[in-house]
């Protein structure tokens, strides 16, 4: 959520708008040829991996990694058709053997048989061992079978504390006096969260006229704000913007170049999400996608991830080599009084295409 994505920032995380491009994603890959075995490529969040990681699996597998970013769920989607297509076409396409989809675009996936699941020789139950109960039995993955926590966080706003002495609430970005200097994540369901959260309407709502509502509130809220997923964090950190939409995890990042930049979770409550490191069906080397979720899940290197990235790791393991000031900061660990406040963007199966139909018109 990015995630940290200070470059081309994370903003990430919306459901699929539509399945259709990805249906030949289950059978891709099989028979392909000329794989590379030494080699792993690695689809993530942008800034989203502590770089001495890479390194470190390098050196302890002998596998290189290619490392490719996007800054949604949605350009993660794109970018699998994409190359889908292109094979489809007999032109050369990459293939990803590791990416980190958001819960709500890996229920998709996961539905539509596009991923496989681990090995379990490899990614052993003594490593899964190490994660947190609670992501033991995600309701999108239970046990584990095709996925493992990356990291998770929530979605609030990122704000210039010499312009807002107190922090902001979601109705900010209906303020004409900074028209132009905030924006909104280019992210189908989160902008939408946004403007549901600011008309007191359930971010997850399926009625088409509570969605109507929260369209004409963001396309309102756009008059003052732009839409950026891509470069929010460097120019809130370069004070070119002074209040966001963003994933805390961004905007931390910001704080660590500009100590006056803060996050909050407004009153009326915020998104939460989870992105879940995963290894698609057409993945052209599986057996080091293996490698390297097992890699991950040693409590060591996930703590390093997680202090590097200023994230939340669910390898309850690696907590106790993580920093305390990390682990105390209510903008990374929300407190338990913020917990009943945030929500997770379900997948709404066919009234998603009500929120395409209104995302359209928003962008068009």
């Amino acid at each position: 959520m990015t995630r940290p994505r200070i470059s081309e920032a994370i903003a990430r995380r919306s459901v699929l708008a539509g399945m259709g491009g990805l249906g030949a994603l289950a059978l891709a890959g099989c028979g392909e040829t000329n794989v590379d075995a030494t080699r792993v490529s690695f689809l993530n969040w942008q800034d989203y991996v502590d770089p001495t990681l890479l390194k470190d699996f390098t050196t302890a597998t002998g596998l290189a990694v290619g490392y490719e970013t996007y800054d949604s769920n949605d350009a993660l989607a794109s970018r699998l058709t994409a190359a889908e297509a292109t094979r489809k076409g007999g032109r050369k396409s990459t293939s990803f053997d590791l990416i980190v989809p958001s819960t709500n675009l890996f229920r998709r996936l996961r539905a539509g048989d596009f991923l496989q699941a681990l090995d379990t020789s490899v990614v052993t139950e003594a490593l899964l061992a190490n994660l947190l109960p609670t992501f033991r039995a995600l309701p999108e993955d239970p046990g584990n079978r095709y996925a493992i926590p990356w990291a998770y966080g929530t979605t609030g706003i990122g704000y210039d504390t010499t312009v807002f002495p107190t922090p902001p609430t979601w109705e900010v970005f209906l303020d004409a006096a900074h028209k132009g200097k905030m924006s909104i994540l280019k992210e189908t369901r989160e902008a939408f969260a946004l403007a549901h959260l600011s008309s007191g309407t359930s971010v997850n709502s399926t009625n088409a006229a509570e969605i109507t509502a929260a369209e004409a509130r963001l396309k309102e809220m756009l008059v003052n704000s732009s839409l950026n997923s891509a470069t929010y964090l460097d120019d809130l950190a370069d004070g070119k913007l002074v209040a966001v939409q963003g994933y805390n995890t961004d905007v931390l990042q910001a704080r660590k170049r500009n100590p006056k930049i803060a996050f909050v979770v407004p009153e009326a409550g915020g998104t939460r999400w989870v992105d879940l490191l995963c290894i698609p069906r057409s993945a052209p080397n599986p057996a080091g996608a293996n490698r390297f979720i097992a890699f991950y899940l040693d409590p060591k290197v996930s703590a390093a991830n997680a202090q590097h990235n200023l994230v939340a790791t669910g390898n309850q393991a690696a907590r106790k080599f993580v920093p305390p000031a990390v682990l105390e900061d209510p903008a990374i660990y929300p407190p338990d009084a913020l917990q009943s406040k945030l929500a997770f963007i379900e997948d709404l199966g066919d009234a998603e295409k009500l929120y395409d139909e209104a995302w359209k018109r928003v962008t068009g």
